[in-house]
């Protein structure tokens, strides 16, 4: 269920080659299990990583498998103090550990939980120990803790982050009553950064599950679109054009954009296919960007109609579209109707 990534991204891979960018990009990477986003590495030695996880392990295996020196790694969880927390472990999967019990799903999750003593540390924190530098980007994966890192990020994000990628849901808690994904957007938007692209799933309810089975069908696929929306990874970012034009409407003067930061937003745009937006960007500022880029050629390799490539725009999308082209579903496409044909004959009896 990951955002839209536009592997062409023409614009990053010129500016990168060329050298453009006079400061680094530093990501901040909060539930780096397994490693930061793979379009991060179109940025090469320009990029700065700086990632944590609650799970030890998982840590000790980025560093192994990592040796340049941009690239750091910490052992601990981010939130909105300095403490020790329970930390419940999921041996039967790692990903959906959290920082909160999982009480009994609706959806059939597995789970064989281990507490653990873990350290978290504010961002902020950290920020102002000098442990991490000033973030352009800042991702956010914990299961349901985003608020608690969020909360303690305010001076972080405060300093210049140009884009939080987070996981949210629109569930309401005891302690989010108005929702968790309003609560993150409130905060975001009060440091300037608005929704800019979405993804999510629908997970289809256990015992509807069951009641397939029971009449001797198979289960629902998560991809058959059954189930309401369930887990969102979204995408929030600095506007530059509304934040020029609209700056009344923000709950606090936004700051000046410098052309390395413009440069920046513009990478984040296409990195994520929303190069409308990225040409936009261009055009609005060329006359800050001229010193430093070729603007002409800019919008030239921003202008790519296949940014988002079809409306099917995920990687389980792409190869969806490879199998229904292919010959073999093609020769099998009679036996695929009949089959669902027997299924309804046989539910109806």
């Amino acid at each position: 269920m990951d955002l839209y990534f536009n592997e062409a991204a023409k614009f990053t891979r010129w500016v990168t080659a060329a050298g453009v960018l006079q400061e680094p990009f530093v990501l901040v990477d909060v539930g780096v299990q397994g490693g930061e986003h793979q379009h991060w590495n179109l940025l090469g030695d320009h990029l700065v990583v700086h990632g944590f996880d609650a799970l030890e392990e998982a840590i000790m295996q980025l560093r192994r498998q990592n040796w340049r020196a941009n690239r750091h790694y910490h052992a601990f969880a981010a939130g909105k103090a300095d403490e020790e927390r329970t930390f419940y472990f999921n041996a039967a999967n790692p990903t959906a550990s959290s920082m909160y019990r999982q009480g009994p799903s609706r959806f059939d999750v597995q789970r064989r939980e281990q507490t653990r003593k873990v350290q978290v540390r504010r961002l902020d924190t950290l920020f102002a120990e000098g442990l991490i530098p000033r973030a352009d980007f800042l991702k956010i994966d914990v299961e349901g803790f985003e608020m608690d890192v969020l909360l303690g990020a305010q001076e972080l994000i405060g300093a210049g982050v140009l884009a939080v990628e987070t996981e949210s849901n629109f569930g309401i808690s005891a302690s989010l009553r108005t929702g968790h994904f309003s609560a993150i957007s409130d905060t975001l938007v009060d440091h300037g950064l608005l929704v800019f692209d979405l993804a999510f799933n629908r997970v289809p309810r256990a015992s509807f599950q069951r009641a397939l089975v029971a009449k001797g069908l198979p289960e629902a696929s998560i991809h058959e679109g059954i189930g309401k929306p369930s887990t969102l990874n979204v995408l929030f970012c600095r506007d530059a054009i509304q934040e020029t034009d609209e700056a009344d409407s923000y709950p606090t003067p936004p700051r000046p954009l410098s052309p390395d930061q413009l440069i920046k937003l513009i990478i984040i745009y296409e990195l994520h296919g929303l190069n409308d937006i990225a040409v936009d960007t261009v055009d609005r500022f060329t006359t800050s960007l001229t010193p430093r880029v070729d603007v002409v050629r800019a919008i030239e390799l921003l202008a790519d109609p296949a940014c988002r490539n079809e409306s099917l725009d995920t990687a389980l999308g792409r190869r969806v579209r490879e199998l229904e082209q292919s010959t073999s579903w093609r020769i099998t496409k009679p036996l695929r109707a009949l089959k669902r044909a027997w299924q309804k004959i046989s539910s109806s009896t």
